[in-house]
């Protein structure tokens, strides 16, 4: 198992890089690694997953041996707000809290090169936290001029 952490404060910097382990080489089988983020008072925190690259499948994650699972607190226990599995580039999740925790699971005999992520603590702008989603946990987008391709919307899920 493999744990990282990420705290807010005044001697860190708001910005920073995170990997899946081996990143850009094939991670390792059977693997479970956690990953912490946790923000200051009036903080939150956004994820942008610059490259996902996990073993290919079908097209629902529900079922697979290799995923990302993002969730909205300090725990796995806490709602999940994206599951990755597939590929992808440029998905971004963003908290709707000062917490957030990511798990990524390798369970396959065949497995892929990984992820690499960014993350960013940033303020949350009074008035401005979902405001416009009162029913809903966590934003997620994915930043294109265009309308995203059939294969874009098929492969990542949102489970709630």
């Amino acid at each position: 198992m493999c744990d990282y952490q990420f705290f807010s404060s005044d001697q860190s910097q708001a910005y920073g890089k995170f990997y899946s382990p081996r990143y850009p080489s094939t991670y390792p089988t059977n693997i479970r690694c956690s990953y912490r983020f946790r923000a200051r008072y009036k903080e939150r925190i956004r994820i942008v997953f610059e490259v996902v690259s996990l073993q290919k499948g079908d097209l629902s994650c529900l079922n697979r041996a290799d995923l990302i699972r993002v969730f909205d607190g300090k725990t796995s226990a806490d709602p999940a707000i994206r599951v990755l599995c597939n590929e992808g580039i440029e998905l971004e999740v963003l908290s709707t809290g000062s917490d957030l925790f990511i798990e990524f699971v390798a369970n396959s005999d065949w497995p892929g090169q990984g992820f690499k992520a960014s993350f960013h603590f940033q303020p949350i702008e009074d008035g401005s936290l979902d405001s416009h989603r009162p029913n809903r946990l966590g934003i997620f987008t994915k930043p294109t001029e265009s309308e995203p391709s059939a294969s874009e919307t098929s492969e990542f899920f949102l489970v709630a």
